[in-house]
């Protein structure tokens, strides 16, 4: 049996955001949705001093504690839950929140963004965003898009967008890596950098994916000082 073909394990956009957060030796990090661990792999690789990790797929979880037998990981914790819950239960601080392919499964991502800069110094994120050109309604990456529901939302007197994509029957079918409501909200690249300020995200670096086959996406990092 062989595996997945995606590079989870050797992910290029992680040893980019890590030499871009100035490394992560020592760092107290958590970690936004794992997936299969293979971030937190490569965190603790490079020299993290812990990576709290909290997935709320009970598959992926079972993954993430398999993969964490097989490759011995000792600085890495995996928590079965939800990480906004978690964000705003937890008194702890971190140097590092590391947040890849989950904004864009938010009902509300703006308040994930602002839940990140309350609980983190430094921040990696990978997201998939908004943008009607590239999402065209006929096309498959834009057929969740295709009631075209925009709707106002203020947080915290940041004043924005959502735009929602809708997962049809796929959320409830086993595989399914999505959020955990039958829906999300995506933000414009301009409303995710203006959510990333308002909330005190500073020396923002992207790096733009705009022809990633499930929709335009951005790689990032920041830090608050």
């Amino acid at each position: 049996m062989s595996s997945g073909a995606a590079e989870l394990f050797t992910d290029p956009r992680v040893d980019w955001a890590i030499e871009a957060l100035g490394g992560v030796s020592g760092a107290n990090c958590v970690e936004l949705g794992p997936l299969e661990g293979g971030h937190s792999h490569m965190l603790e690789q490079a020299g993290a001093g812990s990576v709290t990790a909290v997935e709320a797929n009970r598959d992926a979880y079972l993954k993430c504690l398999i993969a964490k037998e097989l490759l011995g990981l000792k600085r890495c914790s995996f928590l079965c839950g939800d990480a906004v819950e978690y964000l705003q239960a937890t008194h702890e601080k971190f140097d590092v929140c590391w947040c890849a392919g989950i904004l864009y499964h938010m009902v509300d991502p703006v308040e994930l963004i602002d839940l990140t800069a309350q609980r983190a110094s430094r921040l990696y994120m990978w997201t998939h965003y908004y943008d009607a050109a590239k999402l065209t309604p006929g096309e498959p990456k834009g057929r969740a898009f295709a009631n075209g529901r925009t709707s106002e939302a203020v947080r915290d007197g940041y004043h924005h967008q959502l735009h929602r994509q809708d997962y049809g029957g796929t959320s409830g079918r086993r595989g399914f890596w999505g959020g955990t409501q039958p829906f999300s909200n995506w933000l414009t690249l301009e409303g995710l950098m203006g959510a990333l300020e308002h909330f005190g995200w500073a020396e923002v670096r992207t790096q733009l994916d705009e022809d990633h086959p499930h929709g335009p996406a951005v790689n990032l990092v920041a830090v608050r000082h």
